[in-house]
């Protein structure tokens, strides 16, 4: 979609985090935006999953069907909450928004916001 905007929400799966991520959906997101949810891993936390191979850049974007598997979550570190997979997935349904996910750690995601601001 041309008009399609890009809306971040940082996730960590808690009862505000999804809170944050409702919010968004209800007040911020619109129909055919790219919803990104971000999640930062502590530092040295790829060293114990595969996500060592991403270590520099983060993770590849990951689409909602792999989220919801949980063997290919374990392979990121992470394991969803399934009110938090209810969420965007209802929004991706009413919204037609897409839905990646990204992962980073922490230190990456603090050079990331330096470049950013």
């Amino acid at each position: 979609m041309e008009n399609a905007r890009k809306v971040g929400v940082a996730v960590d799966f808690s009862t505000c985090s999804r809170a944050a991520l409702q919010w968004a959906v209800d007040n911020v997101v619109r129909k055919g935006d790219h919803l990104i949810l971000v999640n930062v891993h502590p530092e040295g936390h790829y060293k114990e999953t595969e996500m060592q191979l991403w270590a520099l850049t983060g993770s590849p974007l990951i689409p909602l069907s792999e989220i919801r598997d949980a063997h290919v979550m374990k392979k990121y570190g992470i394991k969803p909450d399934p009110e938090t997979v209810d969420i965007i997935s209802l929004a991706a349904a009413q919204k037609e928004v897409t839905y990646p996910f990204h992962i980073y750690e922490y230190i990456q995601m603090l050079k990331r916001l330096s470049v950013w601001l």
